[in-house]
């Protein structure tokens, strides 16, 4: 009996799954910054990415370059990292390099923010943290 039991919970650890079969990838990926603000500096971090990051997010998602992007905070004290900017695509490709979508970008985000002001906000960034992490990740959809 307890060899049978036994083997029993061993099955899950030796299936396998299947790509296709079992589950498959989602086709949209996201990207994921990951940062490290500094103590004490978290919402002055905030807020100057809301006027740079975040804005030109939102030009972006208006002119259908990407799909959502989003910022976390990490809310449990002393976590490290404590900063996750997350932008998402419609799929690898539109990840890539794109002349077209990058001059229609710069277009629109120079009537929000200057170049001067964009360099002003984020020239401070370098003492306020540190990116540890760039990662792509895909979901996966089990079926």
């Amino acid at each position: 009996m307890k060899k049978i039991l036994f083997l029993s919970l061993l099955v899950p650890f030796f299936s396998l799954a299947e790509i296709w079969v079992d589950y498959e990838p989602a086709e949209q990926v996201t990207e994921m910054t990951v940062v490290k603000v500094k103590p004490n500096m978290l919402d002055d971090y905030l807020m100057g990415i809301k006027s740079t990051w975040v804005d030109s997010c939102e030009i972006q998602k208006e002119l259908g370059h990407i799909v959502s992007c989003a910022v976390y905070t990490a809310s449990t004290a002393g976590t490290d990292p404590n900063v996750f900017l997350t932008i998402t695509y419609e799929n690898l490709a539109a990840m890539g390099p794109d002349k077209e979508k990058y001059e229609e970008f710069v277009e629109a985000w120079r009537k929000k923010i200057s170049e001067e002001e964009q360099s002003e906000i984020a020239g401070g960034y370098g003492d306020m943290r540190e990116i540890v992490d760039l990662v792509v990740l895909r979901k996966v959809n089990f079926k």
